[in-house]
């Protein structure tokens, strides 16, 4: 039982440590969501990321102003 409560303690520890030294980790993420919603949409600037964590789960919102949807054509459908 100590050896499981002792992993449990070093995965809070981490993860506790990773929202400490959010700031690298919410730049990266920023990045990682501008090229994909480039292709979506028409914005200037980045999308604002924000995680909260709330007890063992995280609420992760993204916000950015678009002028627009951008137009993009499907791939047929295979029959």
């Amino acid at each position: 039982m100590k050896t499981k409560n002792s992993l449990l303690r070093v995965e809070t520890l981490i993860n506790n440590d990773r929202m400490k030294n959010s700031d690298g980790f919410l730049d990266l993420l920023s990045e990682d969501l501008n090229r994909v919603l480039k292709d979506y949409f028409d914005y200037n600037g980045y999308p604002v990321v924000d995680v909260v964590k709330n007890g063992g789960v995280f609420s992760i919102s993204v916000s950015l102003t678009a002028r627009g949807i951008r137009t993009f054509s499907r791939l047929p459908q295979e029959r």
